[in-house]
C-alpha cells in the first residue's frame, strides 16, 4: 500500500460520516460481530439509539472522532455487549466493531464478557476471578489469567465503562470514540 498524506487520510475519515449520513442508529449487541457490515446481524440487540445529525466532527491528523455523549436508549434485553453496529437511516449497516471494557485485577468475570488490555480484546471462555496483576496477553485461544480463561478476539475498538447491560437500563453514554485512518506502508 502506498503512503498516504494527512489530507487523504482526513478525506477517508470524513467519507465514513458522509456515506453513513445524518442521524444514524447505533446498536449494542451480544457476542461477536458478523463477518461484515453487509451480513445479517448477530447476537441479541441490547440497546440502540439515534445519533445526532452531525455525529462526528471533521477528521484531523488522520483521525475521525465521534461526538462525545452519543447515547443509546433504554435496554430492550439483558446481556454483555460484545459488538456495536451503525446503520444509516435507510437501514443499511455500514460500520461495526468490538465492544469491551478495561481489564480489572481481581475481578470476577463470566463467560462472554470482553475486556481490553494492551490494545487487544479478549473474550472470557471460562468464568473465574482475574489475577491480582498482569491480565491476558497474546493472541491465543486459551489464555489463563488466574481463574479466568480468555480467547483473543481482535484489536481494541470501542471501550465502554461497563459492558453488562440490564433490561430497562438507561442508555449507555459513549464519551469518546476515534478511528485512525491507515497511513500506508
Amino acid at each position: 500500500m502506498p503512503q498516504l498524506s494527512t489530507a487523504i487520510r482526513n478525506a477517508m475519515g470524513n467519507a465514513i460520516e458522509a456515506t453513513i449520513g445524518a442521524s444514524p442508529v447505533l446498536e449494542y449487541r451480544t457476542g461477536l460481530p458478523p463477518a461484515s457490515p453487509a451480513a445479517a446481524s448477530t447476537g441479541t440487540l441490547l440497546m440502540s439509539g439515534t445519533l445526532a445529525a452531525d455525529w462526528a466532527p471533521d477528521a484531523a491528523n488522520g483521525v475521525k472522532s465521534f461526538n462525545a455523549n452519543m447515547k443509546a436508549d433504554a435496554a430492550v434485553a439483558a446481556g454483555y455487549a460484545g459488538h456495536f453496529r451503525i446503520k444509516a437511516a435507510d437501514g443499511t449497516y455500514h460500520m461495526q466493531g468490538l465492544v469491551s471494557e478495561a481489564w480489572t485485577a481481581s475481578k470476577p468475570y463470566v463467560v462472554g464478557m470482553q475486556v481490553n488490555l494492551g490494545g487487544n480484546v479478549y473474550r472470557a471462555t471460562a468464568a473465574g476471578t482475574s489475577a491480582a496483576n498482569g491480565g491476558p496477553a497474546g493472541t491465543g485461544a486459551a489464555i489463563v489469567d488466574n481463574g479466568v480463561t480468555w480467547a483473543y478476539v481482535g484489536p481494541q475498538d470501542m471501550v465502554l465503562t461497563n459492558t453488562n447491560i440490564a433490561l430497562g437500563q438507561d442508555g449507555i453514554t459513549l464519551n469518546s470514540y476515534q478511528l485512525t485512518m491507515p497511513t500506508g506502508n
